[in-house]
């Protein structure tokens, strides 16, 4: 038994808990790492489409890419952001041409944004240079690894398969 510092036995060998603790640790190290990189080529396509566009603008783009015209609340729950947020990222890029806002189809009280018709080419391209990035680091890998990778994924999300 292991005592966790808190007066409690954790249950584990101390060598088994000081394994885990390192196995643990190493995880961390790696998904940070991850986080970083992932940072900093979201920050370089965020700014290939011009100076003040912050990589949660280009989350934002990203998500009306692959989703279209959205309202506010639908794109701040999917991007785990406050409304007020996904409001002032809005206002930013419909200064800078990116985002249009009109009233939803279903219900005119209501205001979607979607990607500015003249903006699309260009969004469209910075995202594809970030996805290039991903598909090099995992050019090789077999897609059972892919597969596996995906599922702790999601398990270390909280999300079931």
């Amino acid at each position: 038994m292991t005592n966790n510092g808190k007066g409690t036995l954790t249950g584990k060998p101390p060598e088994k808990a000081k394994r885990r603790e390192i196995i643990v640790r190493e995880l961390g190290a790696e998904l940070g790492a991850l986080i970083a990189a992932s940072r900093a080529v979201t920050s370089e396509a965020a700014e290939s489409l011009g100076p003040g566009v912050s990589a949660s603008a280009f989350q934002m783009l990203q998500w009306l890419h692959s989703f279209g015209p959205t309202k506010a609340s639908g794109i701040a729950e999917a991007l785990s952001m406050d409304r007020s947020v996904i409001s002032r990222l809005a206002k930013e890029l419909r200064k800078l041409g990116l985002v249009e806002a009109g009233p939803d189809s279903e219900d005119a009280r209501s205001i979607v944004y979607r990607i500015a018709e003249p903006a699309r080419g260009k969004v469209a391209e910075a995202i594809a240079r970030k996805g290039s990035h991903f598909e090099m680091r995992i050019s090789g890998w077999p897609d059972a690894d892919l597969m596996h990778l995906t599922r702790l994924l999601r398990r270390l999300n909280g999300r079931i398969l």
